[in-house]
């Protein structure tokens, strides 16, 4: 469970980077009325797509580290 646990936090954390720099302006970029909007992480976008995984990934990996 441990390995399971810091496994899933590490990928979560990695995916967590790729979707918000990727996938959330690319989504954006494909609205076809245009989209000039610069995403930041201090934004509510930005809690919603970053925040949340993020405390999630690490949550999932001091899990797996304190874990006996």
């Amino acid at each position: 469970m441990k390995i399971l646990s810091l496994l899933c936090g590490i990928l979560l954390l990695i995916g967590t980077f790729v979707w918000f720099s990727y996938f959330v302006p690319l989504g954006c970029g494909m609205n076809p009325t245009g989209c000039r909007e610069e995403f930041s992480v201090w934004s509510q976008i930005g809690f919603i797509h970053f925040w949340a995984p993020m405390a999630v990934a690490a949550a999932a990996i001091i899990y797996g580290i304190r874990r006996t």
